[in-house]
């Protein structure tokens, strides 16, 4: 009897946990964690982010129950770094392990001199990110749909000597160098990337990558309106009949024009915030039609 009692009314001991860096190794147990939570990713996925930030990437695990927190950041040299993948196992919430997370995040960052620090906030985690200094500066919305043809001039296939190009007039126009991003989705899905030319000169290209069951569509840059469409064109030709996702820039009326216009919906959407008293970067940022992931800005 007395031993029954005591499982039953003694205090229950808090798990060891351990808070690390993530390496390739730990990949399944993240895996496994993204789908407890209901997000689609992949191995691939989780792969990108410790190839960008190898050093940067934490996990919260258990001896007994494996990886129940993780968190990624992807830094642009130290001009920008993002926050991304803050999960917590659903019977570890409400215990500061978020909190825990965020911390060996931000201090990864501050300690490599980040000049800016941002993510893209689901509801759920606003009020931990807020309380942690972060600020609203924007909203990125989520939008569905099946690919569909539609008439219409198209952009071409990006082929490896339209790179250097791609690069730099994204560095414009994203403001920061992130070849290191681009070339690393080039190189997975060079069957999923086009550009747009007009009179020898790059107006726009698009990117797109497996996102679970779904293609995401994205980064997807355009000085024009027209040119933004011959690539959506082309990339709703190719993937037809395909789930598509596109993660837009609020403030982009361009591009929420042309995703209403091409039977994509409206899902969802997250809250874009900057850490302190930092402010975003100045690129172009009606040429920013399409985030590339949330989890990278």
């Amino acid at each position: 009897m007395s031993l029954t009692w005591q499982g039953r009314y003694q205090p229950s001991r808090e798990p060891d946990r351990v808070l690390r860096r993530m390496t390739l190794d730990d990949i399944p147990g993240a895996l496994a964690l993204t789908g407890r939570v209901g997000w689609q990713k992949d191995a691939a996925h989780w792969a990108r982010l410790l190839h960008w930030s190898p050093d940067g990437c934490f996990v919260l695990d258990e001896e007994e129950s494996g990886i129940v927190g993780t968190v990624s950041t992807t830094s642009y040299g130290t001009a920008l770094a993002w926050v991304g993948m803050v999960l917590v196992a659903p019977e570890r919430q409400r215990l500061g392990l978020g909190r825990q997370l965020m911390r060996a995040a931000l201090d990864h960052l501050i300690a490599r001199g980040t000049e800016r620090i941002m993510l893209d906030a689901t509801e759920a985690g606003r009020r931990l990110y807020r309380s942690m200094d972060f600020r609203p500066v924007g909203k990125i919305e989520r939008w569905e749909g099946r690919a569909s043809t539609y008439l219409g001039p198209r952009a071409q296939r990006m082929a490896p000597a339209d790179r250097e190009a791609v690069f730099a007039f994204d560095r414009t126009a994203f403001g920061l160098d992130r070849s290191h991003i681009l070339g690393r989705l080039m190189d997975e899905f060079p069957d999923t990337a086009w550009v747009d030319y007009q009179s020898g000169a790059l107006e726009g290209y698009l990117l797109a990558h497996r996102h679970g069951d779904s293609t995401l569509l994205g980064p997807w840059m355009s000085r024009t309106i027209a040119s933004a469409k011959r690539l959506l064109l082309v990339a709703l030709e190719q993937l037809q009949g395909q789930p598509i996702i596109v993660n837009i820039p609020d403030n982009n009326g361009r591009s929420l024009i042309l995703a209403s216009d091409h039977n994509l919906g409206r899902v969802r959407q997250c809250t874009r915030m900057i850490y302190g008293d930092a402010e975003p970067v100045q690129g172009e940022p009606l040429t920013e039609l399409a985030v590339g992931m949330l989890a990278t800005g």
